[in-house]
């Protein structure tokens, strides 16, 4: 007899006390299962899949199932989590190592299945490749870091029970690449992006002419990039040609397409490790050291952080050496962050000092990148629908920045999304998400009608996100303090996995603890001493930070202000005058600056709501 097994049931794996199992046979083929001394038997449909839910009573492991002449092993029963979204779920702890390194430990008790990315835009697939492995060794660094820090923080609090985490996030997808094909041809203008994907050869034919424009591209930077020609980057390249300026002056640079600087600095080598953060660049960089390439990041978002080899070091002057390139942007550099060489003696701030700069090659800007991941169904069918099944306690999802750019359907697609996670995990399964983060996109220009109002996408996705929380058994975490204004891919995870971890903790296993911060729960105009207040649940303590709330009251004729509250006990109140508001809004921009928090240190949500008119 031949059986298949999808890949998530495996060496290694983690079931929950009440664990559905599946796999494929031949029709009416009788299966047999042995787990924890009790035996199951079933028979396969006529498409040959079969299913059998195991049941034992009491958490713990390494056990041993059976599956006719399939032997698993090293199987545990414990707490499992569905773990979605897009990139920020998807971020490795190696970018949190440099800064949050104490934190990050080897956790046997943390297993993980990480699903290969992939999309499919035909039809959804019965299995995804992916194998499951401990939080621990070389792969503690592939490991992505919401899930780790939340595993963690569950496991300060119930250590002895093991963790599987099936992780499923793919960078830059929008909600509705995780819905099915069913549910997406409800919406006409999603579908319509579908609907090319599924011609014969539109994708093939799509990717090969992308491949010769950037070719081309590349061609036309390379033909006059003196960098390429000469040895601009060793340290003996005679650079006294060169202009001089601070690293992060842009005056001068090309509108698209190669940048060039250099320098030179002083080092005692002490045989100790070296490390260089170089923040983070537009579009991609190469980084040198005394003539030998040590970093180089091809896109945006990723950090520029690496350790340098001892033996590339002279004992005394070394010479750093950049080639930016920009495709649709300025080839530049993020200000904001650290540019820095740390070693043993100290810190070598590069923002401080001059640098040696020139222009390698000006050229036309290269319209757009190759991206199918955005487009509906493909990362569902090839990632999710193979694990529709599997027993999990609750999900996690992080998610939300590729809608920003049209949030106000995003509660209708993720109450969508909810139902079909329901009908396929069970229909009372916990949902925790994470509102998106602060962080103000440089490039938000408009050409035809100049920046865009503060918070005029962001702030709307955030308040369509909190009013997700009308969907039964949801909870939110609040991160609009964890990110970085100058980087939507923030290094502070921890925060993030600790917040999820407290709703876990009060919704799954059953905690009598606070897990929220305050909750938006009331607002009046008292017109007879013409101010706004503001009441809040789990307000007690209520402090903010960095400054006075800010409140954005909107009004009938279209005004809007710009107010002070003060904190009252529980409540905000503000002097707004004898003219009645129509709507105030909180914390309502890409980046808010003046959170509040309850006294156990949690973040109010940014909203926006309707004033009711008191006496």
């Amino acid at each position: 007899m031949i059986i298949t097994l999808p890949s998530v049931l495996s060496d290694g794996m983690v079931i929950g006390k009440k664990a559905n199992i599946w796999g494929w046979a031949s029709p009416n083929q009788s299966i047999r299962a042995e787990f924890l001394n009790k035996t199951y038997e079933t028979s396969c449909d006529l498409s040959g899949r079969f299913e059998l839910t195991l049941l034992a009573e009491e958490f713990g492991g390494p056990h041993v199932l059976k599956i006719e002449d399939i032997t698993l092993t090293d199987v545990f029963v414990g707490r499992v989590w569905l773990c979605g979204g897009q990139s920020n779920m998807e971020t490795p702890l190696s970018r949190s190592r440099f800064s949050l390194g104490a934190f990050i430990k080897d956790d046997k008790r943390i297993r993980v299945f990480q699903a290969e990315k992939g999309m499919n835009f035909e039809r959804p697939q019965k299995n995804v490749a992916g194998k499951w492995q401990t939080a621990e060794g070389e792969f503690l660094d592939n490991m992505y870091g919401v899930p780790y820090f939340f595993a963690r923080s569950l496991l300060e609090q119930n250590g002895d029970i093991a963790i599987g985490l099936v992780c499923v996030p793919a960078g830059g997808t929008p909600l509705e690449s995780w819905l099915p094909e069913e549910i997406i041809r409800g919406y006409p203008e999603i579908y319509e992006r579908l609907t090319p994907l599924k011609m014969p050869g539109f994708i093939d034919s799509t990717t090969s002419a992308h491949e010769k424009n950037s070719q081309l591209w590349q061609n036309a930077l390379n033909s006059s990039d003196l960098g390429l020609e000469q040895s601009w980057f060793s340290q003996d390249y005679d650079d006294s040609d060169w202009d001089t300026r601070v690293l992060l002056d842009p005056t001068g640079s090309p509108s698209y397409g190669s940048l060039w600087l250099r320098r030179t600095f002083e080092l005692e080598k002490t045989g100790g490790d070296v490390f260089l953060n170089f923040g983070r660049v537009e579009n991609s960089v190469k980084v040198f050291i005394n003539g030998t390439e040590i970093l180089h990041v091809t896109y945006s978002y990723p950090p520029c952080f690496c350790k340098i080899p001892n033996e590339l070091l002279n004992d005394g002057k070394n010479t750093i050496a950049l080639r930016i390139v920009g495709e649709d942007v300025r080839p530049q550099l993020i200000p904001g962050k650290e540019y820095a060489l740390y070693h043993s003696e100290g810190v070598i701030d590069f923002t401080q000092g001059e640098w040696k700069w020139k222009t390698g090659a000006e050229t036309e800007k290269f319209l757009g990148s190759l991206f199918f991941y955005n487009r509906p169904c493909g990362v569902y069918n090839f990632m999710l629908a193979p694990l529709l099944g599997y027993s999990v306690d609750g999900l996690l999802w992080y998610q939300g920045e590729s809608n920003t750019d049209r949030p106000h359907g995003y509660k209708a697609l993720f109450a969508e999304f909810a139902e079909h996670m329901r009908e396929n995990f069970g229909k009372n399964l916990p949902i925790i998400f994470t509102q998106i983060a602060n962080y103000v996109d440089p490039y938000s220009y408009d050409s035809v009608g100049g920046f865009s109002s503060p918070g005029a996408y962001v702030a709307v996705l955030r308040e369509q996100q909190r009013q997700c929380l009308q969907i039964p058994n949801t909870a939110m975490a609040v991160t609009i303090d964890c990110g970085e204004y100058n980087d939507i891919h923030p290094v502070d995870k921890k925060s993030v996995g600790d917040r999820l971890a407290l709703h876990a903790r009060r919704m799954v296993y059953g905690e009598k603890i606070v897990s929220d911060g305050p909750i938006f729960n009331n607002v009046r105009y008292l017109s007879d001493s013409q101010k706004i207040v503001i009441e809040f649940k789990n307000g007690v303590g209520l402090w903010a930070k960095n400054g006075h709330p800010t409140l954005m009251i909107l009004y009938k004729d279209g005004l809007v202000r710009s107010v002070f509250a003060a904190i009252r006990g529980e409540t905000l109140e503000a002097p707004i005058g004898a003219t009645a508001p129509r709507a105030v809004r909180f914390c309502w921009a890409d980046c808010p600056t003046v959170p509040i928090y309850n006294a156990y240190g949690l973040p109010a949500s940014p909203f926006e709501e309707v004033i009711k008119e008191m006496g």
